[in-house]
Order: structure tokens, then C-alpha cells, then sequence
């Protein structure tokens, strides 16, 4: 059919190309439709975070807003204008995440639009009542004021009545407590009473007082009932109602999430089973392909390649001779030419030998060079991380490798570093860090744990085999600060004092960047976590704080003296964590008080508060520094003072 070989390869090069031609073609389709999958599954992730962002904005314009005049007077607000955005954006990604072949039970983003719209009308309704109330000279409080301000103008009403009617608005207005609505409404009673039995006073003025305290006593009865409404001071009405549809959205959003991500999955093996086996069909037809261009068109270039093997496995010194090509096409020629050739490589051979030596040599060497430069990498990269993400050297890491453990995390930081750092020169600041480091990384090391990363004064340590060994290395901080301590008093230095948090839990370990520029890190809530908990040490005045999951998992509970804290609510977490302090032998006052703190802390779980500020009040009267036994003493004031009927029993930090 064809007259040249040339013209024969031509013809199934162009049957090859075809082939690749629809694989690439397929390759794009599984790509876009990847990609598409990709979007919704983004798009409700980033709903979820919209929703939260709205939700942040929704407190920002309680915790301001509605105590400003301005927002009373102009509506306007910075908060409403960003929640408005937020809303708009978790709406119009949860649209763009609708698929009719997303099957997510309970939480498919078209379920999740109302609920989202009917917060949106819960909100707006609570703005228009607190708009309505007004605040100071606005609105409905600014009219019970002008009032207010007529009746202290007149004289016909006891200047003490007029006192003790404004003491009762404004303890209301300060406490929102129920008893000083009744006791302005009986004095209002009282006032008209005895008004009606003033004779000297003609009845239009009669009249006209009436009005005036009637009206006021209208407006507050008003200002009550809108403050019921709106429940924001104590958490009823419109807002306990946003707060609970917008917990049970967030939690529903946080399950669209997961189950979003399980759709995903199970998408891309429906995508990747149907292109796949499309791409093996067309594979096994190339196979079959190339088969039929061996049979009928490459024996001559099969038997010319067994011909040059024996001739190079002989170390090119093969007598056989081959027989002159009888074909004209282009594969008799090539026969012909490297007949030729042949007699021209064994006279180059012993070059060619030598040049070999010469380039083993080479390689030798630069075989030596990659050791020292994989020596020189795991100081970059701890050798234990590599071993976690089940690799052998650092050339085996690629972009988006990771892989989860259950690790204890330990955040530890020096005390004032910013300010200490300040009378130091930029060299004196590196060699005091780096003194300080080759102190406490031997003794993280010894003790089973790694290096994750060091943040200018701080130093993140992971422990993949428990608390235990993480403890021990934070107890063995305070052996190495007395002695450099000790070191830096003979230079009439300042002693540094370091805060470590530790907490357990689940981190994922791998990398992240670029393809030309990688780093190794770890991502986790545990990771935020420790971070949060280190920053507690300073409010607590504790030196080492850890959370009750890595209590749970300590092994040597009564060899490290121990105390509850409190229960937090660290920034940047919704859940609630009950941190613990961990004592050194140094702490001599807090463990001479440690079992009558842990019995106050008793009487307090079982609601004995007066119990519980009487022993509190014993521990600050020996302790006063003792900031943890201070923070229990006000909370149990506070709650006895105020006549509180609960117990705050969560801290909310809003700060790291």
C-alpha cells in the first residue's frame, strides 16, 4: 500500500495521534467536571464561613451599636452593612452549591436558604424593635425622658417622689430586672392618688400632670416590653431565638460540609471508573495497534536491534557480520550505515572505556555531595516528621503529601520577650534565642518529642508517642531556666520566665506551597488550641497550663501535681475546654494551699458558692498573687452579690 517505510509510520503515527487526541479530549472533561464538583463543595464551605462571619458581625452590632445614639438617630451601621454582606454571600453560595445529584441528608443547600432568610427577618425584627426603643434622648427612650424631665420641672410632686421614680427607671434600665418595673408602676399609683387628693391644685393642672406621668409611664411600660422583645441583655426573646436557629444552622452547615466532601468522593470515583475505563479501552486498542506495527512493519528493525545488543554486549567487539541490506527503503540504508559505524566504534572503544571510568568517578563524587546534602536538609526538616509522613528522605516529599496522628501539641513562650528584647541589638537578640534554644530542643528531643517550628520567642513541639513525654520535657524547661537564670544573675541580667501550653489531639502533618518552593507544617484545632492555651498562662499566672483531653491521656496523673482551673471558651472555638494547672516544686505556696483550693473548687461543682468564697477568700488572704484562686473569688462574689441563678461556669476569652 505504501512505498516507503517512512510513508507506513507516517500513516500509524497519525492513528497513535487520533487516539491521544481523545484521551486528552476525555482528560478535559474529567478535569471540568472535577472542578465543577469542586465549586459546590467550596461553595459550602465558604457558606459556612460567610454564616460565621455574619454571626460575628450580628454580636459586634449588639456588643455597639444599639448602645450608640447615632445608630438610633441614622439607622446606619458598619456591622449591619457587613452582616448584610455575609448574608447575601452565604445565600448566593449555598445557590451556587445546589446539584440535584447531591445527595446530603438533612442539610442540602437549597433546605438551608430559608432557614438562612428566616434568621435574616428574626434579625431584622429585632434592629426595627431596637431602633423603635432608642437609646438616651432617641426615640421611644428619648420620649420618656422629655417627660421625665417636665415632671422634675414642676412642684406639685414631691421632689423625693420624682427621684425615686427616675432611680427605679434607671435601675431597671441598668439591671433589666423585674422588680423595678413594679416598683415605678405602684409609685406612679401612688403619685396619682395623692394628686387627686390635692385640692389647692385646679383640676386642668391636675389634668395635664396626670398626662405627663401617665405618658411616662406608658413609654416605660413600652421601653419594658420591647426589651422582652429583643432579649439581648438577658439573652430571651428575638435574640435567644436568632441564637438557637443559629446554632442549628451552623451545626447544619458544619454536617453540609462533611457530607459535601463524602459527595465529592464518591463522585470523583464515578468520574475516575467511567474515564477510566474508557482510557484502558483506548489503551488496549494502541496495544493492539502496536502489535500489528511489529509484525508487519518492524522485523527488519527487530532484527538489526538483536544484531547491535550483541554487538554492545560484547563490549562492541562482535566478528559476526551482518548481511548488506537487500531492502531500498530508509531501514535498508540505516542497516548499511551503522555496518559502517561499527567499524568505526571498536577503534574507539578504549576512549570510550576510559571515559567511563572517568564519569563513574564523577558520580562517585557527586554521590557524596547528595549524602552531606541530605545531612544539611534534616535540620530543616526534622527527620521525625519525614518518618511520620512515611517517607525515607526529604527527595521523597512532594507537594500534598499528609497524613493525620493523634500528637500532643506544646506551645511554649518567653514572658515579655517584645519589651525584653528591646534593649538588645539585633545580634544580641539572636545569640540570647539561640542560647535559649540549644537549651530546651535537646530536651524536647530526649524525651521523644520534635521540632514543628520555631516563632521568634516561641517554640511549637510535637509529641507523637503521649503527654507524658511532653510533660516531662516542660518540667525539664524549669531545671534549664534556673541554671541559665543563674547564668545571666552573674551578668546582672534579668531572669526570663517562659508560659507553655499543652493540649492533645488530632493534627494533620504534611506540605504545603508551591511545586518549586515547598514547606512542611501541621493543621489542626489541636494546633489553635495549644496556641490559645499558651496565651492563658499569663491571665491564670500559671507557668504550665494543659487542657483536659491531654490530662486524659496522662499516664503519671499523681506524679505531676495538679489543679482545675476553669472551663474556657478560647477565641476562635465555639466548644468549651477545662484547662488545668500543672505545678513545679518551685510553686512552694500553691502547693501548700493545693488541697484546700481543690476542695473550694468542689464546693463550687456542687453549687455551694457562699462554702466556696469563704475558702477562696482564706487562699487570696495567704496567696494574694495567686491570680487562678483571685479569678474564683470574684466569680463567686459576682454571683453572690448579683443574686445570679446561675453559675458562669465558662470563660470566654476573646483574646489570645
Amino acid at each position: 500500500m505504501f512505498k516507503t517505510f517512512r510513508h507506513r509510520l507516517l500513516f500509524w503515527f497519525s492513528v497513535f495521534i487520533s487516539f491521544s487526541l481523545v484521551i486528552a479530549v476525555l482528560a478535559v472533561l474529567y478535569l471540568e467536571t472535577r472542578e465543577k464538583i469542586v465549586q459546590r463543595t467550596e461553595a459550602i464551605e465558604q457558606s459556612y464561613v460567610m454564616l460565621l462571619k455574619s454571626v460575628k458581625n450580628q454580636q459586634d452590632f449588639f456588643s455597639y451599636d444599639t448602645k450608640k445614639e447615632i445608630f438610633c438617630q441614622t439607622n446606619m451601621s458598619v456591622y449591619l452593612d457587613r452582616y448584610e454582606e455575609y448574608r447575601d454571600s452565604t445565600i448566593s453560595l449555598l445557590e451556587t452549591a445546589q446539584d440535584s445529584r447531591m445527595e446530603i441528608e438533612l442539610s442540602k443547600p437549597e433546605t438551608l436558604i430559608p432557614e438562612v432568610q428566616q434568621i435574616d427577618s428574626l434579625f431584622m425584627l429585632l434592629i426595627n424593635a431596637a431602633v423603635e426603643r432608642g437609646f438616651k434622648d432617641c426615640n421611644l427612650e428619648g420620649e420618656m425622658r422629655e417627660d421625665a424631665h417636665w415632671l422634675e420641672n414642676i412642684t406639685e410632686i414631691p421632689r423625693a417622689d420624682i427621684l425615686t421614680l427616675r432611680r427605679h427607671e434607671k435601675d431597671y434600665i441598668i439591671r433589666n430586672e423585674d422588680k423595678y418595673v413594679r416598683q415605678l408602676s405602684n409609685l406612679v399609683s401612688g403619685i396619682k392618688t395623692r394628686l387627686s387628693k390635692q385640692n389647692n391644685i385646679l383640676a386642668a393642672r391636675k389634668d395635664t400632670i396626670i398626662f405627663h406621668l401617665e405618658r411616662y409611664h406608658e413609654k416605660f411600660i413600652q421601653i419594658v416590653a420591647l426589651d422582652q422583645l429583643i432579649g439581648i441583655r438577658d439573652n430571651t426573646g428575638l435574640k435567644k431565638q436568632i441564637d438557637y436557629r443559629l446554632a442549628t444552622l451552623e451545626i447544619r452547615l458544619a454536617s453540609a460540609v462533611q457530607q459535601a466532601h463524602m459527595w465529592a468522593d464518591e463522585e470523583y470515583k464515578r468520574l475516575t471508573l467511567i474515564y477510566s475505563t474508557i482510557a484502558i479501552i483506548l489503551v488496549l486498542g494502541g496495544l493492539v495497534l502496536s502489535a500489528i506495527i511489529a509484525n508487519r512493519v518492524t522485523a527488519p528493525l527487530t532484527d538489526l536491534t538483536e544484531h547491535i545488543n550483541k554487538f554492545v554486549e560484547s563490549d562492541f567487539e562482535l566478528k559476526e557480520v551482518y548481511p548488506r541490506a537487500k531492502a531500498r527503503d530508509e531501514i535498508g540504508t540505516l542497516t548499511n550505515n551503522f555496518l559502517d559505524m561499527k567499524k568505526e566504534v571498536k577503534s574507539t572503544v578504549t576512549d570510550f572505556k576510559e571515559k567511563v571510568a572517568a564519569r563513574t568517578q564523577e558520580l562517585a563524587d557527586a554521590y557524596d555531595k547528595m549524602s552531606k546534602l541530605n545531612e544539611a536538609n534534616s535540620r530543616f526538616v526534622p527527620r521525625e516528621f519525614l518518618q511520620n509522613l512515611g517517607k525515607d528522605s526529604i527527595e521523597e516529599v512532594s507537594l500534598g503529601d499528609q497524613v493525620e496522628r493523634e500528637m500532643t501539641v506544646v506551645f511554649t513562650d518567653i514572658r515579655d520577650f517584645t519589651t525584653f528584647s528591646e534593649g538588645l541589638t539585633p545580634q544580641e537578640n539572636f545569640d540570647f534565642l539561640n542560647e535559649y534554644y540549644n537549651g530546651i530542643v535537646p530536651i524536647i528531643k530526649n524525651n521523644g518529642g520534635f521540632i514543628d517550628k520555631f516563632i521568634g520567642d516561641s517554640v511549637m513541639a510535637l509529641f507523637p508517642k503521649g503527654a507524658d513525654q511532653a510533660l516531662k520535657s516542660v518540667y525539664g524547661f524549669e531545671d534549664f531556666l534556673a541554671k541559665l537564670n543563674k547564668k545571666r544573675a552573674k551578668k546582672d541580667k534579668l531572669p526570663i520566665e517562659i508560659g507553655t501550653g499543652i493540649h492533645t489531639g488530632k493534627v494533620i502533618l504534611g506540605t504545603i506551597g508551591h511545586r518549586r518552593r515547598l514547606e512542611t507544617t501541621v493543621i489542626s484545632d489541636a494546633v489553635n488550641t495549644a496556641s490559645r492555651i499558651e496565651g492563658l498562662t499569663k491571665y491564670y499566672g500559671a507557668k504550665i497550663v494543659g487542657t483536659a483531653a491531654m490530662l486524659e491521656i496522662l499516664k503519671k496523673k499523681k506524679v505531676y501535681k495538679h489543679r482545675f482551673l476553669d472551663m474556657v471558651q478560647v477565641k476562635g472555638r465555639s466548644r468549651t475546654t477545662a484547662i488545668y494547672e500543672f505545678l513545679t516544686p518551685k510553686d512552694v505556696a500553691k502547693l501548700a494551699c493545693l488541697e484546700e483550693y481543690n476542695i473550694a473548687i468542689e464546693l463550687v461543682a456542687q453549687k455551694e458558692i457562699a462554702a466556696a468564697a469563704e475558702r477562696f477568700s482564706s487562699l487570696y488572704q495567704n496567696n494574694p498573687n495567686d491570680l487562678a484562686v483571685a479569678i474564683m473569688l470574684e466569680k463567686c462574689r459576682d454571683y453572690l452579690e448579683n443574686n445570679k441563678d446561675t453559675w458562669q461556669e465558662v470563660t470566654q476569652m476573646f483574646a489570645k
